[in-house]
């Protein structure tokens, strides 16, 4: 009779293996998500509270004072609004321009079709700050500056969003477009109504990455703008402090600074999903 051995069970080791990555995880995602987490709870906060030593985390009486402080003081809502069409007309121009950018390089032939496409890619690796002083010398003497063609225009074209969904594009079988010329289906139309339904999930991560980076901007609005109409929301929360009869009240600070992420974090934490799926989908074809 055959003796069956039995292999020693390797549950307990996988399970106490990944039950170390993912207290690991959390507890790095705990420590960068801290500064906000102090910032909301402050923003709840009354003025004697916030100066209390020892500092506490979570108010012992809760107020909403600060958020009607922040909003009368500035107008937060012309704040807001400017940082919607700012990044808004962004993430819109990026995604048209780079969706026909990337057809042109993963699909289209043409001389010197690659070495363009490594021209955009180098000017990923040149700071904006490089390019700074040009840019607001040519949107100055265009006679756009303090308008929403000097915050957009320098920002309409993305290398970034050209290298992803290129990448994405590549991965398509090129039986498709074949099929699709045989059928009589142009360039412009397969791309429309072929290729772009099929990237969605690559399109929708790019449009993600494109809105926050757009909706975080300082340096650029902070120069570019001169009037308190034209201010966006970041700009304005820079503002706040010098324009509160109290001096550095934090808790009007913090509420302030809470409106300006709550746009933002609406919506990667909707399109969260979206942008890991997108990315996935993205490849490194090429």
């Amino acid at each position: 009779m055959a003796v069956q051995t039995r292999k020693a069970p390797r549950g307990f080791h996988i399970r106490f293996s990944d039950i170390a990555v993912n207290l690991l995880l959390i507890l790095i995602g705990v420590a960068i998500a801290m500064p906000i987490i102090i910032a909301i709870f402050t923003s709840f906060k009354t003025p004697s509270q916030v100066i209390t030593f020892p500092p506490s985390v979570l108010p012992k009486d809760w107020t909403l004072q600060n958020y009607v402080v922040a909003w009368n003081v500035n107008p937060f809502g012309r704040f807001l609004l400017n940082s919607t069409i700012q990044s808004g007309l962004i993430t819109l121009a990026q995604v048209l321009f780079s969706v026909m950018a990337a057809y042109a390089f993963a699909i289209l032939e043409f001389p010197g079709r690659n070495a363009l496409f490594y021209l955009v890619i180098g000017s990923l690796m040149v700071p904006f700050e490089l390019v700074f002083i040009p840019n607001y010398q040519l949107i100055s003497a265009l006679g756009w500056g303090d308008t929403y063609m000097g915050l957009t225009m320098p920002f309409l074209v993305s290398a970034f969003g050209v290298f992803l969904l290129r990448q994405f594009f590549l991965t398509v079988p090129k039986d498709f477009h074949d099929a699709a010329r045989i059928d009589g289906c142009g360039n412009w139309r397969y791309l429309w109504t072929v290729l772009v339904p099929l990237s969605k999930g690559s399109i929708g991560a790019f449009a993600i990455f494109a809105f926050l980076s757009a909706w975080n901007q300082y340096l650029w609005p902070l120069i570019i703008t001169s009037s308190v109409e034209m201010r966006t929301l970041q700009i304005g929360i820079r503002y706040f402090m010098s324009t509160l009869d109290r001096g550095a009240d934090w808790g009007p600070v913090m509420a302030g600074a809470v409106i300006a992420i709550l746009p933002a974090l609406a919506v990667f934490l909707i399109a969260q999903k979206q942008l890991v799926r997108g990315i996935a989908m993205s490849g490194l074809k090429g």
